[in-house]
């Protein structure tokens, strides 16, 4: 038998056979499908994109062609698209989150070539032009063929997965918020009755621990006529219901502090998409758009939203990613499965989104001869107060999440900055961030990731998370 093998650019590779004087050509797989056999599979994931102006311009920039690249080893590629594409049709609602944000529909093309291909997009800006806004973002993706999930024309689409085939197989996105606005939740559609377009909300309960003393002052200001404050009461807990909001929960502790837990309803119709989407895909990923955190600490997620996460690993998430407090939030791995309880910023050009509306000018004392620049001076007190004056707010890291056999083995981190400090026009595209900077970002990830016993090794400004098979394997 004599084996000869040609090999042929981006053309199929032919062994020859020489049996018994019989030619025999077999097509041996090509690069691209030899590829696809491969065990493995890369999910890249950054967090919230707040995007204006176009990719296009940075294309001759290497650090962030470099960014660029990180995110194209990705068979999958996720991150939270925090706006609307809202058309002249739609209006701006009296309530948000400060910023009123609708991109152009153009922007979702550059994420797209950026390398993203699954897009979460429930969070507090989301209904940032109300339900028009929202039939409005949901038309673009539809129409550029993208997976996203978070939002929908009910609550039951708004709770679905979204899916993306990939060589590598098939990944199932399932996106929330727990950060919105009163009228931004999805409705159920019943028989009799549309449902209400929205987003897909994870609620939560709060509790307040205080002392004795504490908890009698305010049983006295309770029962005090004058004001009218209602609730039921026990006598370990003292209930408040104020005007446009449920009821603030005072109880009994030797320890001061806050205590939070998701609401049981959503947090079962959450973890029963997740299920779902374990039967429908090869891979699953659960994504958050989360600001709450434990009193004293943006670093630090709140207690529901650990309880969320660990939640949809249990259902059956392989990732589970959080965005929202615009920092870094520590790494888990949590039976074998990988928790990133905040990816921070990816693109933030917040203060580059006009128009704005009129409520916006308001809020700061200026009429309808101000300037876009004169709300965003006055908003930051010209870059020396909120997010343009925090350095944590610009520096963050695209992960790299490596599977092997069906399970995540490995997790690599690239740092990358937004241009702290720059001029407003300059800043806001990510980077690849120098030496100096890359160590800080990586080493405060990885004092971050201690409590959860998470070991991040740094190396030639790389940070890799090894994961060692769970004996605990997901309920």
């Amino acid at each position: 038998m004599i084996v000869l093998i040609r090999r042929g650019c981006g053309r199929a590779v032919l062994r020859l056979f020489v049996i018994s004087g019989v030619f025999l050509v077999v097509p041996l797989l090509g690069a691209q499908e030899q590829k696809s056999a491969s065990p493995d599979f890369h999910l890249t994931a950054a967090g919230d994109a707040i995007i204006v102006t176009p990719a296009s311009a940075r294309r001759d920039d290497p650090a962030f062609m470099g960014v660029v690249n990180a995110l194209r080893k990705g068979d999958a590629a996720v991150l939270n698209f925090e706006g609307t594409f809202a058309s002249k049709n739609a209006y701006p609602v009296s309530d948000s989150a400060g910023t009123w944000i609708a991109s152009s529909p153009e922007r979702l093309k550059d994420l797209q070539w950026m390398g993203f291909n699954l897009f979460s997009v429930a969070n507090n800006h989301s209904m940032d032009f109300g339900v028009p806004g929202l039939l409005d973002t949901i038309q673009v993706f539809q129409q550029n063929r993208a997976a996203f999930a978070g939002i929908g024309e009910n609550l039951g689409e708004a709770r679905a997965p979204a899916y993306l085939s990939t060589p590598h197989g098939r990944v199932a996105l399932i996106s929330c918020a727990s950060t919105f606005s009163a009228e931004s939740p999805a409705g159920e559609a019943r028989p009799d009755m549309r449902g209400r377009p929205g987003e897909s909300v994870l609620r939560h309960q709060t509790r307040y621990r205080v002392d004795a003393m504490t908890l009698e002052a305010l049983r006295k200001m309770k029962q005090d006529p004058h004001l009218g404050l209602g609730g039921a009461d026990s006598d370990q807990t003292v209930k408040f219901g104020f005007d446009g909001g449920g009821p603030v929960t005072f109880e009994l502790s030797e320890k001061p502090g806050v205590v939070t837990a998701a609401d049981p309803r959503d947090l079962a119709e959450l973890t029963h998409s997740i299920r779902d989407a374990r039967e429908m895909a090869d891979y699953v990923v659960g994504f958050m758009h989360a600001h709450e955190q434990v009193p004293g600490s943006v670093e630090v997620p709140a207690q529901f939203v650990v309880e969320y996460a660990h939640a949809a690993i249990d259902a059956g998430a392989d990732v589970f990613a959080a965005s929202g407090p615009h920092v870094l939030r520590g790494i888990e791995i949590y039976k074998g499965k990988v928790i990133f309880y905040s990816l921070g910023n990816f693109i933030f050009e917040n203060d580059l989104v006009i128009p704005q509306p009129t409520d916006l000018y308001r809020t700061f004392g200026l009429g309808l001869d101000a300037l876009p620049s004169e709300v965003f001076d006055a908003r930051s007190d010209h870059d020396r107060k909120n997010w343009p004056a925090e350095p944590k707010d610009w520096e963050s890291v695209v992960a790299d999440v490596v599977f092997h056999k069906g399970s995540p083995v490995q997790i690599n981190l690239t740092p990358i900055t937004l241009g702290y400090g720059l001029k407003r026009p300059d800043r806001g595209y990510p980077r690849l961030a120098d030496a100096a900077t890359e160590t800080k970002i990586l080493q405060r990830l990885q004092k971050l990731s201690e409590p959860y016993g998470t070991n991040i090794v740094i190396d030639n400004g790389i940070g890799t998370i090894v994961i060692k098979p769970s004996s605990k394997p997901p309920s």
